[in-house]
């Protein structure tokens, strides 16, 4: 499947670029179709639309103007340079000597290198890239023999949910010095509905975990007295 060309495009390739998908007729392929839906929707998901162009092919970036009017990127395909990804190296563009040397191109090639770098630069940025759903997607391609793929990808995708509490155990962690599980958490979370079957007390437990309440702290928000409601305790935080 990842060999597979589409109208002279690369199964690959068309995946991540939406404009390219739309030039083209999937409809009939019941399984690229819904590959490609399950793709386009965890990107958007995920607010990833600018990180995942590391991913498209600059032979046919639809964004790249260069490749328009100069089929030499196409070569570069049959020379192992396909997505932007293969140009980077530990973080960083490889240099044109690099590419030179790895993928044997020539000489006049660098003004094309020029051109290629010039627009990764502009239009992608690395730091987006190291972190979240896509340091996961990017290491499993990359690792020779990965293990739990579908768990990796899975929890990754559940980080990303507008929805998602892993930002509050990361602050719980963060304030107390301490790791919680992500089973913990789950377990954490599970517990205040499972004790009880009033409502109330399961919104007064939630806020509790939620930091909802508003402490002495938040100076804007306090009365006259700096006791802290729960423990009393003067500028307590």
């Amino acid at each position: 499947l990842e060999k597979k060309v589409i109208n002279g495009i690369p199964w690959k390739a068309l995946m991540v670029d939406t404009k390219l998908q739309s030039n083209i007729d999937i409809q009939e392929n019941h399984l690229l179709n819904v590959m490609i839906k399950i793709w386009n929707e965890t990107i958007k998901l995920c607010h990833l639309e600018q990180a995942s162009k590391i991913l498209r092919w600059c032979a046919y970036d639809t964004d790249f103007a260069p490749n328009k009017s100069d089929k030499r990127f196409k070569l570069w395909v049959s020379k192992g340079i396909t997505d932007y990804n293969s140009l980077v190296h530990k973080g960083a563009f490889q240099s044109f000597d690099n590419l030179k040397r790895k993928h044997g191109l020539d000489t006049d090639d660098f003004f094309r290198y020029l051109q290629v770098r010039s627009y990764f630069n502009k239009n992608i940025d690395m730091h987006s890239i190291n972190q979240g759903f896509f340091h996961t997607f990017l290491s499993i391609i990359k690792s020779m023999s990965p293990s739990k793929i579908v768990s990796k990808l899975y929890k990754s995708i559940l980080g990303c949910e507008v929805e998602s509490t892993y930002y509050v155990k990361e602050k719980w962690e963060r304030e107390g010095g301490f790791v919680i599980t992500e089973e913990g958490w789950e377990h954490i979370c599970e517990i205040q509905w499972a004790t009880t079957g009033s409502n109330v007390w399961r919104e007064f437990c939630w806020k509790n975990i939620m930091r909802f309440f508003i402490t002495p702290a938040q100076k804007k928000y306090q009365g006259t007295s700096d006791a802290c409601w729960r423990c009393n305790s003067e500028g307590a935080n």
